[in-house]
């Protein structure tokens, strides 16, 4: 993780976007205009928040994988290494 990430990009950050803007949407004291970009925000924060999550998963489980393959390929050359101290 040698690259800083910025707060934005958090699932916290976008949850309390999220959560503001439907409480603008929601809100009777907003103009209507700013309430149908307030949805349009929320509904983009909800997508980028989905996206984001769905990245974090799919990188954990590349990153598992890849810890057990190489695991799998130490273990192998181990055996290969003992098979052939065996000759």
């Amino acid at each position: 993780m040698s690259e800083k990430q910025s707060y934005l990009g958090t699932p916290t950050t976008l949850a309390v976007m999220i959560v503001a803007a439907v409480w603008a949407a929601a809100s009777s004291g907003t103009a209507p205009y700013a309430r149908v970009l307030a949805c349009v925000w929320a509904g983009g924060a909800a997508v980028n928040l989905v996206l984001l999550l769905v990245r974090r998963r799919r990188d954990r489980r590349t990153a598992a994988q890849a810890a057990a393959d190489g695991a799998d390929a130490k273990t192998a050359a181990d055996a290969k290494a003992a098979a052939d101290a065996d000759r």
